[in-house]
């Protein structure tokens, strides 16, 4: 996915080319006969009207850069504007049809009433307000960031101390929720157990400001990238790895330009090391029917769909399936873009619902995702009703298959 344009008055010339043909709503135009899961937009499909799609986004462009301070914003429009989910999906079927991104739009939107002062919501301002003090999401103190770690067995480099090769970079939410905090314990032994030389940031790990810039909040943003990049930059590493979709694409995104190393999603470096034979699965797990979630952030924010694929058939004792709205038209948990923050009864948990039920269609028993943010959206809506479906990350599997 391109950066995405955030001034309105630049954006305003890329709306008026919109001429609401409808198919951003779709999963794919070329497959739309006889899919059987014909839509992409969460909240479009949620809610059911005009503003709430991709092409809405572009008449509230237009409204907003040509009609204001007449069109005010009131609660329904930071309903519309904050229930995107940010995943993408419009812009796959647009943008290479007539050049524009729905999704530009969205993040564009936010970032002006923001600067209105009319946003972020309130439930958005409480997750920026504990990053700023805590430096985490999570209004947890910065001492726990690492209390996971007591669970590996060894203690990881801190790589502020001594030389590494590789930075393993959790992310918040890996390294703070227990209820995805496996993912991290996964990652580090795979990364011992294929003898990297890998060292962590300990409790100097600062959030890097993913949800903030995604709730339209680029001045709060900039100054936590400012922050990050002063400790990145003084860092002697040749590679950071990340577990976490949402701080890979942020990464890559926003400060790849400016980083003195280079940034991949743990599942393209574990792909890799199986590749060069570095690392072997051969532990059979018990047989399992598996298919696999892709995150927007991983998926369309950075194209990555083969890695975490190649790597599932690569476990011993995995029947991998597919679901009918995969890689770049999969159908998006609505837990980004500030969505379960703000929204998570009303439409994250409801978008999960759906794709549970996609996912069940297939005869798994097991779904596998590389986002901490999808994991906690889908592991919550099982706990609310039986699927019938485990859900783990693909690390969390692959970690079983070593000695």
């Amino acid at each position: 996915m391109k950066k995405a344009s955030t001034d309105m008055q630049h954006y305003r010339n890329n709306a008026w080319a919109c001429v609401r043909c409808g198919i951003c709503k779709m999963t794919n135009p070329e497959k739309i006969r006889g899919q059987k899961h014909a839509d992409n937009c969460p909240s479009g499909t949620r809610f059911k009207f005009e503003p709430y799609y991709g092409s809405g986004k572009h008449e509230l462009v237009r409204a907003l850069t040509s009609f204001r301070p007449e069109i005010g914003i009131d609660e329904t429009l930071l309903h519309v504007i904050y229930t995107c989910t940010q995943c993408g999906a419009c812009g796959e079927i647009c943008e290479p049809v007539k050049g524009i991104n729905p999704y530009h739009a969205s993040a564009a939107l936010r970032e002006h009433v923001v600067e209105e002062g009319f946003g972020p919501l309130p439930e958005h301002k409480t997750l920026i307000k504990s990053i700023m003090n805590y430096g985490n999401p999570w209004l947890s103190p910065r001492a726990s960031r690492t209390r996971w770690t007591k669970k590996l067995g060894f203690k990881p480099k801190n790589v502020q101390k001594e030389k590494v090769s590789v930075l393993f970079y959790p992310g918040c939410t890996q390294a703070l929720d227990p209820v995805v905090q496996e993912v991290a314990i996964a990652t580090a032994r795979l990364l011992q157990k294929a003898h990297v030389d890998f060292g962590m940031l300990w409790d100097k790990e600062y959030c890097c400001g993913s949800t903030v810039l995604r709730v339209g909040d680029r001045a709060t943003f900039n100054t936590i990238k400012d922050y990050n990049m002063q400790m990145f930059k003084e860092l002697d590493i040749d590679l950071m790895v990340t577990s976490c979709s949402g701080c890979n694409s942020i990464l890559k995104e926003e400060y790849a330009e400016e980083l003195p190393f280079p940034v991949i999603h743990t599942i393209e470096y574990i792909d890799q090391l199986i590749q060069e034979g570095k690392m072997k699965p051969s532990k059979k797990i018990a047989s399992r029917k598996a298919t696999y979630h892709d995150p927007c952030h991983l998926g369309r924010y950075t194209d990555v769909y083969d890695a975490p694929r190649r790597v599932i058939e690569a476990i011993p004792g995995i029947d991998f399936v597919e679901m009918d709205r995969i890689r770049e038209y999969s159908w998006c948990c609505a837990a980004g873009g500030g969505v379960r923050t703000a929204f998570r009864n009303d439409l994250a948990l409801w978008s999960a619902d759906l794709r549970l039920e996609e996912a069940k269609e297939t005869g798994a028993d097991l779904l596998l995702t590389t986002c901490p943010f999808c994991e906690q959206n889908f592991k919550e809506a099982v706990a609310q009703k039986d699927y019938g479906i485990e859900i783990m990350d693909v690390l969390e599997v692959l970690d079983s298959t070593l000695e």
